[in-house]
C-alpha cells in the first residue's frame, strides 16, 4: 500500500483527488498531518510520497525525487505565511515560531538576518492568542491576521528582494520507492494534475464549507501558483543559497526530479 502524506490546508485543496471524484487503481493511505510532522515521516521511511516543506528536500535532497508540475508557490503575497504583529517590522526583537513548516520558519530568519540585516531572538510558539510577534502559516495565519496591528506576508517580502517566486512545498518521492513503484507514482502523479485542473476551474463548487468565507477563499487559491516551472527552480536555488550562507546546509543541493 503505498503511503501518501497529506496536509490539511485550505492551500491543498486543488491537489484533494477525491474530492473532485477521482480514484487511483491501488491501494493507498493519505497519512495527514502539517508540513513539518510530514517531513519528519518522509525521511524516516514512514509515508512513500507526499508533499513537503521545500527546505525538507533541499536539506535531504539525496533521499528524494521531486514529482514534476506540482509546487505550493508565491509570486507575491500568499496571504497564508506572515508574521503578524503589534510593532513595526524593523522594530521585532523577538518573535514565535510556529511549528508547522519548516520553509516558513527558514524564511523568516532571511528576511530578518539577509534583508533586514537584523539579529532577533527566535521563540518556539506554544500559544496562537498571544500578542506577541509571531510567524503563523496555512489557515491560522488567515483566521488571526485581524487580531494584529501589523501583517507581513512573507512571501511578499522575499519577491520584492529577489524577483522570484518562493516555493513553500514539493510533491516528493522517497528514491527507493519511485524505483519499485514507478507505476504507481506516475498514477498519482497524473491524478493529483488532473484534481488540480478541475478544482481551480471549477472553485465556487468545492468552497461550500471554508471557514474564512467563500469569496476571499476563491481570491486566496486563485492567488497560489502550483506550477513548477525553471523560474519556481530558481527560487529554490536563491533560497538553498542563503541556507548555505547562513550554515543551515552543509552542501548544496541538487535538483533531480523523478523522470515520469
Amino acid at each position: 500500500m503505498l503511503k501518501i502524506g497529506w496536509i490539511d490546508f485550505l492551500n491543498t485543496l486543488p491537489f484533494n483527488f477525491e474530492k473532485a471524484g477521482f480514484k487511483l487503481s491501488f491501494d493507498y493511505e493519505l497519512v495527514k498531518g502539517v508540513p513539518s510532522s510530514l517531513n519528519k515521516l518522509l525521511r524516516e521511511g514512514k509515508i512513500d510520497v507526499g508533499i513537503i516543506s521545500s527546505a525538507e528536500y533541499l536539506e535531504n535532497y539525496n533521499n528524494y525525487l521531486i514529482l514534476p508540475d506540482l509546487s505550493i508557490s508565491a509570486q507575491g503575497k500568499v496571504f497564508s505565511v506572515s508574521i503578524l504583529s503589534n510593532t513595526r517590522l524593523e522594530e521585532i526583537e523577538e518573535i514565535y515560531l510556529t511549528k508547522a513548516s519548516k520553509s516558513s520558519r527558514y524564511l523568516t530568519k532571511i528576511v530578518f538576518e539577509k534583508f533586514l540585516n537584523k539579529k532577533v531572538i527566535y521563540k518556539e510558539l506554544e500559544n496562537v492568542e498571544s500578542e506577541e510577534p509571531v510567524l503563523l502559516i496555512g489557515d491560522n495565519a488567515i483566521l488571526y491576521k485581524d487580531k494584529f496591528k501589523y501583517a507581513y506576508d512573507l512571501s511578499e517580502i522575499w519577491y520584492e528582494y529577489t524577483k522570484l517566486p518562493f516555493v513553500f512545498a514539493l510533491w516528493v518521492v522517497r528514491k527507493e520507492v519511485f524505483n519499485e513503484r514507478i507505476e504507481e507514482v506516475k498514477e498519482l502523479l497524473n491524478t493529483l494534475k488532473k484534481a488540480k485542473a478541475q478544482i481551480l476551474s471549477n472553485l465556487d463548487l468545492f468552497l461550500k464549507d471554508v471557514n474564512i468565507g467563500k469569496d476571499f477563499a476563491k481570491f486566496y487559491l486563485s492567488n497560489i501558483d502550483y506550477s513548477l516551472s525553471e523560474k519556481h527552480i530558481k527560487g529554490l536555488e536563491k533560497l538553498s543559497e542563503y541556507l548555505l550562507e547562513m550554515g543551515y546546509l552543509n552542501e548544496k543541493p541538487v535538483i533531480n526530479f523523478a523522470s515520469l
